[in-house]
């Protein structure tokens, strides 16, 4: 499999080229950077030829597959670019600065059948396995709630890390909502299994770090039949390491799960048990995404993550950002 990567700048650069080179007999063929620097030295890690333009890259080496990354406003361009060459690809999140950004290329893939993942990687927890087994031994009864968790370093992070564009709402769409907060609502979105969700009320701070872009973001949502959604996303952790702090909880008559850092904790009332399993840590979930979207391009399968999925988190965040107190951006 022969495989390009696009603005391998961003900082998730790494994880993926790990991810898909533990995935199968994988040739890196070009990788490209608008800043020519961070390109060739990315390709003297990863092999294959430094290029500039992902233009040219694409059209040198005509590539098996995509790996596309980039600066968030500049995201839809690249998608587009990428959707008409007819290249299967994988896309980092949120493609975009908002929802009217991702729309048109969700309606593009779907004309034309395209293969694009998008790692919502918390889509492999084993959290989400074990409610579908419970569901189909019929297990689970009416669900209740969701609450999901993640609260990451603080924003410097992303200086330190060479994308400081990362800080500007502008460029980035958002803080902590839209980068990492986009898992939560994905996440309460799979639980409602394509009900409609409004939001109920949602809070931002930027009063720790006093950046432009929000570092903490708590929101209450409810789907069309009542079910409870309470997400959290911040950069406010007091803590460079990796994974910070994460949790998600699901609760429904019969059960509730707990997936946090490597365990997966299941009480099912009907047995009166309360079970404690091994489960792979947040960081390990990206190892899985290369393998997996490599195994559903061959067996024709979709992807985890479509850009429809994408499209329908990020129509939330703008949502909640909509209704945010204080306003998002405000001076």
């Amino acid at each position: 499999m022969r495989i390009a990567m696009i603005e391998v700048g961003h900082w998730h650069a790494g994880m993926h080229l790990r991810s898909f080179q533990l995935a199968e007999e994988v040739e890196i063929v070009g990788v490209s950077d608008h800043q020519p620097g961070l390109a060739a030295a990315f390709a003297a890690q990863s092999g294959g030829g430094a290029y500039e333009r992902y233009q040219e890259m694409l059209e040198a080496t005509a590539p098996d597959f995509v790996v596309a990354m980039g600066r968030h406003v500049e995201m839809p361009a690249i998608a587009r670019y990428v959707l008409e060459t007819g290249i299967p690809f994988a896309m980092e999140k949120p493609i975009g600065i908002s929802a009217h950004d991702v729309a048109p290329l969700a309606e593009l893939a779907e004309e034309r059948n395209a293969f694009v993942a998008v790692p919502l990687i918390n889509r492999y927890s084993a959290l989400w396995r074990q409610l579908d087994e419970l569901e189909e031994a019929g297990r689970v009864g009416a669900r209740s709630h969701y609450h999901f968790r993640v609260i990451n370093g603080p924003p410097e992070r992303y200086a330190l890390d060479g994308v400081g564009w990362m800080l500007d709402p502008a460029i980035s769409g958002g803080g902590c909502l839209r980068n990492v907060g986009i898992h939560t609502v994905d996440g309460f979105l799979r639980f409602v299994q394509g009900e409609a969700v409004e939001v109920l009320g949602a809070a931002i701070s930027y009063r720790a770090h006093g950046k432009a872009i929000e570092e903490l973001c708590a929101a209450l949502l409810r789907s069309e039949t009542g079910v409870i959604g309470t997400i959290e996303a911040g950069y406010s952790y007091a803590s460079m390491k990796p994974g910070g702090d994460f949790e998600g909880r699901l609760s429904a008559a019969n059960c509730y799960l707990t997936d946090r850092d490597d365990t997966l904790q299941v009480a099912t009332l009907d047995d009166d048990s309360v079970r404690t399993l091994s489960a792979p840590a947040q960081a390990e979930r990206y190892d899985q995404f290369g393998r997996d979207t490599l195994a559903r391009l061959r067996d024709g399968r979709p992807p985890i993550a479509t850009l429809r999925d994408c499209y329908r988190a990020m129509r939330i965040i703008d949502e909640i950002y909509q209704v945010a107190v204080p306003t998002p951006y405000a001076s």
